[in-house]
């Protein structure tokens, strides 16, 4: 007969899942949401429209494409690869995941820190040992430490985001391709910001059997509502991890909005050259408040350093009805807070509330 205690360990969670903190973000009351490198803009109406007619049209009591053929036909037309080197994914996370089950359960994960807060999560939840490797002072990236951390250790596969979140940086081009020459297992570069900055390992992937690039509906495509990301490799790559997706993976809403964004990705396009003419601004405005050291960004959001501790900061501004994100936690970010760009009216009210949180 099983004892009570005896039932509880046969339930229990692995301990290092159980060791996580759940993905969590406070939402206050507030009157500017600048802590999830999200858009500012909306989707104008009359797309939103064409997405409700396409969805009308459409049998919701069948289940939608298996593997989403017809959208990652046109991403792929988008891209200029064959749809045999895109897979679709409910978001950049299950990218990740998924990329990791595939190469790297019960082997090692490497990546440099500080970076994108999900990786260690969703390594540890892939069943991969996460190995961090610090990045430079300047957050650059230490290619040698990283490749040889990674070869020592057996790694079977190299996370890097750039631009990466949250100090906002692009990794220099050089030292990708050093990682991803040296490496012996799959190296995943996330461009979760490209439209930010146009520099991308895209065109790598006819050229490197073991590069994977994830990108995301979430930020310049404002869709972040939707849940779509998607893989672009070598087919072999992408056969393999279609295996660990599971079918039916985005639901019909997010096909047919991740469509429709594709075909009207020039109106959304010129959004994200607005958010960049603001970050500029908000960039130089920051530089001139005592008190304040905001680092260079080739993103939609600005890392920033003040002489207050971060918690503080972080609260007065809350006060003023401005929600940052205090990433004071980070390794190397003590101090820090990070801002997404807004829209003009948001920035400004930032800009006024940093300067009297600081007084």
């Amino acid at each position: 007969m099983e004892t009570m205690d005896g039932d509880r360990h046969r339930t229990a969670a692995r301990p290092e899942v159980r060791a996580l903190r759940p993905y969590r973000l406070s939402q206050p009351q507030f009157r500017a949401k600048l802590n999830q490198n999200e858009s500012p803009y909306d989707w104008p109406e009359e797309l939103k429209e064409e997405v409700l007619r396409r969805l009308r049209s459409s049998p919701w009591n069948r289940y939608p494409a298996v593997d989403a053929a017809p959208l990652r036909q046109a991403l792929a037309e988008a891209m200029g690869v064959s749809s045999d080197m895109v897979a679709v994914t409910n978001g950049s996370n299950e990218a990740i995941l998924a990329l990791i089950q595939t190469y790297a359960t019960g082997r090692g994960v490497t990546y440099p820190v500080p970076t994108y807060s999900m990786v260690y999560p969703l390594a540890v939840v892939g069943g991969a040992n996460p190995v961090e490797v610090p990045l430079r002072p300047d957050f650059s990236l230490d290619a040698v430490a990283l490749l040889s951390t990674a070869v020592e250790l057996g790694a079977r596969l190299v996370f890097l985001a750039s631009p990466n979140n949250p100090t906002g940086n692009t990794f220099a081009r050089e030292a990708i391709l050093q990682v991803v020459e040296g490496f012996p297992g799959v190296v995943v570069v996330d461009e979760a910001y490209f439209s930010f900055v146009r520099a991308s390992l895209l065109e790598e992937v006819h050229h490197r059997e073991n590069l994977a690039v994830i990108r995301t509906f979430s930020k310049a495509f404002s869709l972040a509502g939707a849940r779509v990301g998607w893989i672009t490799a070598r087919p072999q790559i992408i056969a393999e991890v279609s295996r660990a997706l599971p079918p039916y993976n985005l639901d019909l809403f997010a096909q047919t909005a991740a469509m429709v964004a594709l075909e009207h990705r020039h109106l959304l396009e010129e959004r994200a050259r607005v958010i960049l003419q603001e970050r500029d601004r908000v960039f130089t405005a920051m530089s001139q408040i005592d008190g304040v050291h905001p680092y260079p960004s080739e993103a939609n959001f600005i890392l920033f350093r003040t002489h207050l501790p971060a918690r503080d900061v972080y609260s007065r501004l809350l006060e003023r009805g401005v929600l940052v994100r205090d990433v004071s936690s980070y390794p190397m970010l003590e101090g820090c807070l990070r801002v997404t760009i807004g829209t003009p009216e948001e920035n400004d009210l930032f800009l006024e509330a940093l300067e009297e949180s600081l007084r």
